[in-house]
């Protein structure tokens, strides 16, 4: 039983620690892949505190259509434009620092990103992109989407009673 407590407090002192990054990929607004640029290994990161509608017609976008009442291309073409927007802040090649957060539902890191300096989610979310990831929501995130709501910015602008229903 000492042992997997020892475990467990070193695995929650090592996630505490963020690890420089090559990003390789970016797969949507909310997923990235990069190379840990410690261990060289590849690793796939879903952004920590913000969720980026669809880009991939699957079965969560399928969800996200029905319950918001827009054919699901709808869904897909806001999903491309905050992919396209995530290229504002991120392109393969560009050192960035990972802050471990834990791991998600499909054993996925989850992760901040730090881009110059900034928190690439809290970015997304001021641009009208992305909303927040309400389980890990913080305030500064949550805040940030209220105003981004009311300034019509990006999506907000473009579809704000599908981000509405997305987000909300």
């Amino acid at each position: 039983m000492r042992w997997i407590s020892s475990f467990l407090l070193l695995l929650s002192f090592s996630l505490s620690f963020g690890f420089p990054a090559k990003v390789i990929r970016i797969s949507d607004g909310d997923t990235i892949v990069v190379e840990n640029l410690k261990t060289h290994e590849r690793v796939k990161v879903r952004i920590w505190g913000i969720d980026t509608p669809e880009k991939f017609f699957s079965s969560k976008l399928y969800r996200e259509a029905k319950k918001c009442g827009v054919e699901p291309e709808t869904i897909h073409y806001l999903g491309k434009l905050a992919s396209k927007h995530a290229h504002e802040y991120l392109y393969p090649g560009e050192i960035v620092e990972i802050i471990p957060k834990g791991y998600g539902h499909y054993g996925r890191l989850l992760g901040k990103v730090i881009v110059d300096g900034e928190d690439y989610g809290l970015l997304m979310i001021e641009d009208g992109y992305s909303c927040v990831y309400w389980k890990f929501a913080p305030k500064s995130y949550i805040e940030a989407m209220k105003e981004a709501e009311q300034e019509k910015k990006g999506l907000w602008e473009l579809k704000p009673n599908v981000m509405h229903c997305l987000c909300y």
